[in-house]
């Protein structure tokens, strides 16, 4: 099993256009993708704690679109195959091509955007 954390640097915050390619993008690799466990899109929020540890309270709004700095996605592949053909599939070359104009290019590699990827060896673990 291959786990993947991704982050995608956004250029000025999430515009419209890829909020909503956001929203469906994980549905789509679900159907088209049996080799992907997991697919879950993220943007950053405020910390639900306070210095002290305890909840926030209210609790902080959402940070806005437009101050979005990245774009995490958190990902579980059956095997490295799978892994491989979710990048080198279509659906993935297609979403990346589309929206990189949302992102930072990655200086040394052209037509991808800049990111940090961690692929993790897992431990244990559970989803509910």
């Amino acid at each position: 099993m291959i786990t993947v954390i991704s982050r995608w640097k956004l250029k000025a915050g999430v515009p419209e256009e890829l909020a909503n390619a956001l929203k469906e993008v994980a549905s789509h690799y679900e159907e088209v993708e049996p080799g992907t466990l997991v697919y879950c899109v993220n943007l950053s929020t405020a910390k639900p704690l306070d210095p002290n540890l305890q909840p926030a309270d209210p609790p902080p709004p959402a940070i806005p679109s437009a101050d979005q700095t990245e774009v995490v996605f958190v990902e579980k592949y059956r095997d490295a195959e799978a892994f491989a053909a979710h990048v080198n599939g279509e659906p993935f070359t297609e979403f990346r091509t589309r929206y990189l104009k949302h992102f930072i290019e990655a200086p040394d590699q052209p037509g991808w955007p800049k990111r940090e990827t961690l692929l993790l060896e897992e431990q244990s673990g559970f989803s509910r």
